[in-house]
């Protein structure tokens, strides 16, 4: 008898444990505008006001540091895409077609390519410890700085 609940107990627990994963999925959301200069400027601004405990006079020259340097990044971005996008027409009246398709597939997969995630952009835990083999080169150990 003893038996019989605790397998109904199981088989409850086990259906209602699935039916909680089993929820619908929502739709993928619209993808977010970015923010613009000036909005990243602020946040930023207001962010290190609140941790640093900024004056309203310190605060006014942060934001216009931190704008200015959003500005001049921003900048460097379309200079960087305007030149990607001259290489790959270099590269297509250069290379086959099999080939130019080969080079862009090469190109997506290395770091700071059309994704533009490198190893900076590695979350904590992602990243190798010390030490570990990764990419067939070994990382360098912590507290070692540069070539000796």
């Amino acid at each position: 008898m003893k038996k019989k609940i605790f397998a109904a107990a199981m088989a409850l627990c086990l259906m209602a444990g699935t039916s909680a994963f089993a929820q619908d999925k929502k739709p993928a959301a619209a993808p977010k505008e970015r923010p613009t200069t000036e909005q990243m400027a602020q946040r930023m601004t207001e962010r290190m006001q609140k941790e640093l405990k900024l004056t309203e006079a310190q605060a006014k020259e942060v934001y216009n540091v931190n704008f200015q340097q959003i500005k001049e990044m921003m900048a460097m971005r379309e200079k960087m895409a305007e030149a990607r996008k001259a290489e790959a027409e270099k590269m297509k009246s250069i290379l086959t077609t099999e080939q130019f398709v080969q080079w862009s597939q090469m190109q997506a997969k290395r770091p700071g390519g059309q994704h533009g995630h490198g190893p900076q952009m590695m979350h904590k835990g992602d990243r190798p410890k010390a030490g570990k083999e990764c990419c067939n080169k070994p990382c360098p150990e912590k507290g070692k700085k540069g070539k000796e």
